[in-house]
C-alpha cells in the first residue's frame, strides 16, 4: 500500500476502507505519475539553496507551450494544465508552506517497509537534516493531490470538511515519515518526529505532528494489522473483468 492510502484508510468508515483495500491490491500504477512535472519542479527549485524562480518559470513556460500544443490529446493536456496549477498554486502558498529557509535535500527511493505484515510504500520529496552518526534528520512529502478538492466545495462546511480530511491524512503520512526513517536503522541520522511534515499545497498548510502522534503511531500498526488479516480475503470487482 502506499502510504497516502493507508492513511486515507485509517480515515474512512468500512465501506470506503473496503475501496482502499480493493484499489491497493488490484489497480495498476500508472506508467507515468500523475502531477510528475510540476513535483519535479517543485523538488528541483526547494532543494536549490537559493530558490531560484527562473526553476519554475522555466518549466511553467514549457507547460504553456505544451498544453496549447496543436498535436497534443486532451489527457496530455489536462495534465499540463494541472501541473501549471498546481505551480501557481505552490508559489502563491509558498510564503505560508514557511519551507523557503530550510536546508532540504532530495530524498532517496526508499524501499517499501513492513509494517505489522503489511509492505507499505512511503516516499517522501525531502530529507531534512541527517548525514548519519548522531544527527537529527527528518522527512517531507509535497501533497498536491486534489481529492478532496477544499476549493471545490461550494458550501463553507464542505470545504472545511474536505480540508480537515486532508489534514487527518498529512499527520498520520507525518507518523509513517517517522516509521520510515526509523526502519534504516540510523544510516540517515537519528529520527526526529517534529522535522518530519508534510506540505499540502492546496491547503496553503505545513503540517507536523499530531498533538496525539504517539496515538496515531499506534493506531497505523493496528490498522497494518487489520489489513494483513483481510487482504487474502478481497476479492476483485467485477468491473475488472469487463473488456475495455
Amino acid at each position: 500500500m502506499s502510504a497516502a492510502a493507508l492513511a486515507e484508510y485509517l480515515i474512512l468508515r468500512p465501506d470506503g476502507q473496503q475501496n482502499i483495500l480493493h484499489d491497493s491490491k488490484y489497480s495498476r500504477p500508472p506508467i507515468v505519475t500523475a502531477n510528475g512535472e510540476a513535483v519535479r519542479a517543485l523538488r528541483m527549485y526547494n532543494q536549490d539553496p537559493r530558490r531560484s524562480q527562473d526553476t519554475l518559470l522555466r518549466v511553467k513556460d514549457a507547460l504553456t507551450i505544451k498544453s496549447q500544443s496543436a498535436g497534443i490529446t486532451p489527457k496530455q493536456r489536462d495534465e499540463a494544465l494541472r501541473c501549471l496549477e498546481i505551480i501557481d498554486l505552490f508559489e502563491r502558498n509558498e510564503n505560508t508552506l514557511g519551507m523557503r529557509s530550510m536546508a532540504l535535500t532530495e530524498a532517496p527511493t526508499f524501499d517499501a517497509i513492513e509494517i505489522e505484515g503489511v509492505m507499505v510504500s512511503i516516499r517522501p520529496d525531502f530529507i531534512i537534516g541527517g548525514g548519519g552518526g548522531r544527527n537529527r534528520v527528518g522527512a517531507a512529502i509535497l501533497r498536491v493531490a486534489k481529492a478532496p478538492d477544499p476549493a471545490g466545495g461550494k458550501r463553507p462546511e464542505t470545504r472545511q470538511r474536505r480540508g480537515e480530511i486532508r489534514r487527518e491524512m498529512a499527520r498520520y503520512m507525518v507518523a509513517m515519515q517517522q516509521l520510515l526513517l526509523e526502519a534504516q536503522n540510523g544510516a540517515l541520522g537519528v529520527p526526529d518526529r517534529d522535522l518530519c511534515f508534510v506540505a499540502d499545497v492546496r491547503l496553503g498548510e505545513r503540517i507536523g505532528p499530531a498533538a496525539d502522534h504517539a496515538v496515531r503511531l499506534r493506531d497505523i500498526r493496528g490498522a497494518c494489522r487489520q489489513i494483513a488479516g483481510l487482504w487474502e480475503a478481497v476479492a476483485p470487482k467485477p468491473s475488472l473483468f469487463k473488456k475495455p
